[in-house]
């Protein structure tokens, strides 16, 4: 059953609930104003239709309700006056008004409910004086009582309700609050990706058209001007890519994961691009948790990329040990034989920042810095996490 069928059925049962409860009502107050009071057959039954039009009405027009109620109590009141013998109202025409004084106050203004209150006990006390010696007096203490009780009742449900209310809000807020916060978090490791992954071939694709016409004897003027339209186009991207991931950055299933084993083919794409590196692995490799492995790779890969970009032609080397607990990866690399101009960017990168992340993330421990010889080293312990226990 859909939640719009279950809605209208609920409605549909609660009208029919009102209107059974108020046909009982209209019935006890009729019999009792005739058998128990002496109200003649005609007005009792006027009577007992005005109550139970107060309360067919409570939930639809709950002012018009009240005063009807009221009404029909003060004249109720009037024609039993002698045979109450010191009681203010019958005692069923009590219950009414005060069950159609709680019915109509379910919704409304704590004001409101307070002034329907006070007018409920000013008939009270007009009526309770109009019977001889004051004798009218405690039945009015206790209809005070009654209905105040019955008032706070309500009061207190609707606080509950209030509360119960604004929790829902609050967790849906939360759960809201939680969503947006993952959502950032997915924004910055997408961020770090890309920039990895796409600012690493960009930077091979500038510092190839860049060395390109050195590896010529003599090349044309055209393929000469045409790399550096690429040179300058790579560098170009690059730098639109880092605002763009500076966006990211700011605000905030992996396809195709990279692993260990791939690192021989990245460090020939290196040396291929202009940097002699060479791979040395130590120990008995072991399956690793993705996000170890997959953050061991990006190290190397953005290690040798700061070495393509600050120091091309600069031998590098690339060590992986699988310790007792630890995956230790070390990227160092000589000085340039030259003094290298760093590639123009627009803005510092996110590599560095992106390895500590990692590394951060992983509860593991990275050091990077120069060398004594002018080189750069790069050095950072993973915890050796296997496959299966993260």
């Amino acid at each position: 059953m859909r939640e719009g069928t279950v809605v209208v059925e609920s409605v549909r049962w609660g009208r029919m609930a009102a209107g059974m409860y108020a046909v009982f009502l209209a019935v006890v107050a009729w019999h009792t104003l005739i058998e128990s009071h002496g109200v003649r057959i005609e007005p009792a039954a006027g009577l007992a239709l005005v109550f139970a039009a107060a309360v067919g009405l409570c939930l639809w027009r709950p002012a018009v309700a009240f005063w009807l109620s009221l009404a029909g109590a003060v004249l109720a009141s009037l024609l039993t006056r002698d045979a109450l013998d010191g009681v203010v109202w019958p005692p069923p025409v009590l219950a009414i008004h005060v069950s159609v004084l709680v019915l109509s106050s379910l919704r409304a203004r704590t004001r409101v409910l307070a002034e329907r209150w006070l007018f409920t006990l000013l008939a009270g006390l007009v009526l309770g004086l109009l019977v001889p010696g004051g004798a009218g007096l405690p039945a009015l203490a206790e209809m005070t009582v009654l209905s105040g009780a019955a008032l706070v009742a309500v009061v207190a449900v609707r606080s509950r309700d209030e509360a119960q209310r604004r929790l829902a809000q609050a967790r849906r807020e939360s759960g809201q609050a939680r969503a947006r916060h993952a959502l950032l978090e997915e924004r910055a490791r997408i961020a770090r990706e890309l920039h990895d992954v796409v600012a690493h071939h960009m930077s091979v694709v500038a510092v190839q058209a860049e060395a390109a016409p050195y590896r010529l004897s003599d090349p044309p003027p055209v393929l000469t001007e045409s790399f550096a339209a690429i040179r300058s186009s790579a560098l170009e991207a690059l730098t639109e890519l880092h605002r763009i991931l500076g966006l990211l950055r700011d605000e905030g299933a992996e396809e195709a994961r990279p692993a260990l084993d791939q690192l021989d083919r990245l460090v020939a794409r290196m040396a291929e691009a202009g940097v002699p590196a060479r791979l040395e692995v130590h120990g008995e490799p072991v399956p690793l948790a993705p996000g170890v492995e997959l953050s061991a790779y990006r190290i190397v890969q953005e290690a040798l990329s700061n070495v393509l970009r600050h120091a091309p032609g600069a031998p590098a080397l690339v060590e992986v040990a699988y310790l007792s607990d630890r995956l230790r990866v070390r990227v160092a690399n000589d000085a340039p034989a030259g003094p290298a101009a760093p590639l123009r960017t627009g803005r510092p990168g996110h590599g560095l920042i992106g390895m500590r992340e990692r590394v951060a993330m992983l509860e593991g421990e990275l050091e990077a810095g120069p060398r004594p010889d002018g080189g750069y080293l790069v050095h950072a312990l993973l915890p050796l996490t296997r496959e299966g226990e993260a």
